[in-house]
């Protein structure tokens, strides 16, 4: 059965004991990444050579517009989301790192499905899970950032909060709160909660919010928002305490 995500209701407020849901919500967890602008770091994509190391969600901060020859310049500036520094290629902690190449062979992408992923991704509307690592383009050592998944925005709304990946648990209950829903922060060793979600604030559409929904039980999703409490009251009249996912912006598997 589908998560319903609730709507807000006009007039009251979400906090108050007593208040019980009227729908289900989803819980939907965040982490992403952003997409190569500069068309001749796609087109060197698959030159890169890079070691293997564990994925961590990236975000862009801005493509390279520096005037310099490639691969010394272009490409992107990214930064682990959640995180206040990124660990660069070249082992130092920087707020933003660069990234000449967005290597996304491991997504057997085409060279247009790369190039439609670019122009989301260099704005900050697109999230990737991968590693940064020192590859060779053109026989010169560079910055690069090997794509192992791909996570496109889809309200294209300006992303706030903390960063969550968010998928359904498969538990069904008759009350709230419940933990249908995981929601796992990115680029941490913290322990999973099971909130709310609350989607109607992202400005997405209803077919994108019931993608979304479809979505939980499978791949699941990324999102970024706020936690907020909210209070229910179970069938013996107790009002119960839950928490709630506020998305800003949500994000489902890119398919250029």
């Amino acid at each position: 059965m589908t998560p319903i995500i609730q709507r807000p209701t006009v007039g009251r407020s979400p906090h108050p004991p007593g208040d019980q849901p009227m729908f289900k919500r989803l819980t939907l967890s965040l982490l992403t990444l952003a997409a190569l602008q500069v068309a001749p770091s796609l087109l060197m994509a698959q030159e890169a050579v890079v070691t293997k190391a564990a994925p961590i969600t990236y975000i862009a901060t801005g493509v390279d517009l520096r005037k310099c020859a490639f691969p010394f310049c272009g490409g992107y500036f990214v930064k682990a989301v959640n995180q206040p520094l990124t660990q660069c290629a070249d082992g130092t902690w920087k707020k933003a790192c660069h990234a000449v190449v967005l290597d996304t062979k491991a997504l057997g992408w085409t060279d247009e499905q790369q190039s439609a992923f670019a122009s989301p991704f260099g704005q900050g509307q697109a999230l990737v899970q991968g590693q940064l690592a020192t590859g060779e383009v053109q026989g010169i050592k560079t910055p690069v950032l090997t794509v192992a998944s791909a996570w496109q925005g889809q309200a294209l709304s300006k992303s706030t909060g903390v960063f969550y990946a968010v998928r359904s648990t498969g538990i069904v209950c008759i009350t709230t709160p419940c933990p249908s829903l995981a929601a796992t922060r990115l680029n941490s060793r913290a322990t999973p909660i099971n909130p709310d979600l609350d989607l109607s604030r992202t400005g997405a559409s209803d077919a994108q919010i019931e993608a979304a929904g479809q979505a939980l039980a499978t791949t699941g999703i990324l999102t970024a928002g706020s936690l907020v409490p909210v209070y229910s009251t179970d069938y013996t009249g107790k009002t119960r305490r839950g928490t709630r996912l506020v998305a800003s912006e949500f994000y489902l598997p890119a398919k250029p």
